[in-house]
């Protein structure tokens, strides 16, 4: 993910339309992620918006996976989040004020936003087109913070009236649009906590565990397998989706219980001699039943890899690190997921001191033809190498990505070009033809 730029007055003017003299400028208040002014601070401005005749609609934008991002990712993840919002915003703004004449954006309370704009008989239309452009802005950049975002718009339309001042009149119109936008997002999440715990409650039906293997790059053998989790609910078959809601709902434990025992149930016989990569939520590392496993879980310890990822935002990272060292003594080793860009991620990833480093497939995707990620790769994996740890490059669909991860040094390959994840476990690779069409990857 790249790193929050400085948003200044320019991004600023070129954003709204609010007359903000250059004496005055000064004296107002900015929010220092998006350069947007308070909502406060544009009462005086925004007095003279209502139309007197038809009035003006509030879209109140509601962002409701803020927390959940910078709890998961980090604070410097949900600024590069709130920036990318910023920028479609402006985008939006743009476009309206050819439409409606002007429109006027402001940052809110929390980490939302108020659009105030001319009425039009299209304004449900708009509500549903800030949606769905929204979403799609944000996939084209991350797509991990695209399968977390929630976008929620609720909406206001307001008139003069003599008798109410027009700054209290916009500010009532601000809270029944807001209102609005965190009920709909209240409803959702209620809805999807109901259909998480149906689930919970028969993990068996509801659940599911593939296996995909990881293959050695020297001789293409495999050595180890991930279980993914699947699950058959349509509202909850994103593994982003399902963990989301979980964290909202305090049902992270349970979920990841019931998976962890799917994925080692002693039925399930893991190929000889191979290593099974297990997927955790970080808080899963303080949960008293992984620290304490039961039986079988032991019986298996020394062929566990337990799988942590890189943007997970670590709360007590001394505490997270004893209980590593306390499953390290049971013989389960550590391996670092989805790996960005960059040697400070590389270094932080050090400290763990985890026997696997994951590549993350942005790195990997069309690799052979980005002379500077290889250089990258090939430095971020003498760095790996250095620190004692083995790197897997995740997400390789391509002979070409295969060849040139090779060249770079990788140990080890995931990705849908050997195979897919399945159950029974995939024992016999088969290499596409260089010419045979790549499914898209359906996620992990």
């Amino acid at each position: 993910m790249k790193k929050r730029s400085t948003i200044g007055r320019e991004s600023f003017a070129a954003l709204e339309t609010v007359t903000v003299s250059t004496l005055d400028a000064p004296k107002r208040v900015f929010d220092l992620t998006t350069g947007l002014p308070s909502l406060t601070t544009l009462f005086a401005d925004l007095r003279s918006v209502i139309d007197p005749y038809e009035g003006t609609t509030i879209f109140y934008v509601h962002l409701s996976s803020n927390p959940i991002i910078e709890e998961r990712y980090g604070w410097e993840a949900l600024e590069a989040y709130l920036e990318l919002v910023h920028n479609y915003l402006g985008r939006l703004s743009q476009d309206v004020r050819r439409e409606r004449e002007h429109c006027h954006i402001a940052r809110a309370f929390a980490d939302d936003y108020v659009a105030l704009m001319p009425r039009r008989e299209d304004d449900e239309a708009l509500s549903s087109r800030i949606v769905d452009e929204m979403n799609r802005h944000i996939a084209a950049v991350d797509t991990d913070l695209a399968a977390l975002n929630e976008v929620y718009v609720g909406r206001a339309h307001v008139k003069p009236f003599p008798k109410i001042h027009p700054e209290r009149l916009l500010y009532r119109g601000i809270q029944q649009a807001q209102t609005e936008a965190t009920d709909v997002g209240r409803q959702k999440l209620s809805a999807q906590v109901r259909v998480l715990d149906g689930c919970l409650a028969a993990p068996q039906k509801r659940f599911s565990i593939v296996y995909q293997p990881l293959v050695r790059l020297d001789d293409l053998s495999i050595f180890a397998y991930e279980a993914l989790a699947r699950c058959s609910h349509e509202k909850l078959r994103n593994p982003h989706v399902l963990f989301n809601v979980a964290e909202q709902s305090d049902r992270v434990w349970p979920l990841s219980r019931r998976l962890r025992k799917l994925a080692m149930t002693p039925e399930v016989e893991l190929p000889s001699g191979a290593l099974l990569f297990v997927n955790l939520h970080p808080s899963d590392f303080a949960d008293p039943k992984l620290l304490a496993p039961e039986a079988h879980v032991l019986a298996l310890a020394d062929r566990l890899v337990l799988e942590v990822t890189e943007r997970a935002a670590i709360g007590d990272f001394d505490t997270f690190r004893a209980n590593i060292d306390k499953l390290r003594a049971l013989g389960l080793r550590i391996a670092i997921d989805d790996l960005g860009s960059g040697y400070a991620a590389l270094s932080a990833a050090a400290e763990l001191d985890p026997e696997f480093i994951k590549f993350d497939m942005t790195l990997i995707r069309d690799i052979d033809q980005s002379p500077i990620r290889q250089n990258l790769v090939r430095n971020m994996v003498a760095f790996a190498v250095e620190a004692g740890a083995e790197v897997v490059a995740e997400g390789v669909e391509t002979e070409a990505e295969l060849n040139t991860i090779r060249d770079l040094g990788c140990h080890h390959v995931q990705g849908y070009l050997l195979a897919r994840p399945a159950l029974p476990f995939v024992t016999e690779l088969t290499l596409p033809s260089p010419s045979a069409g790549q499914e898209a990857p359906a996620g992990s």
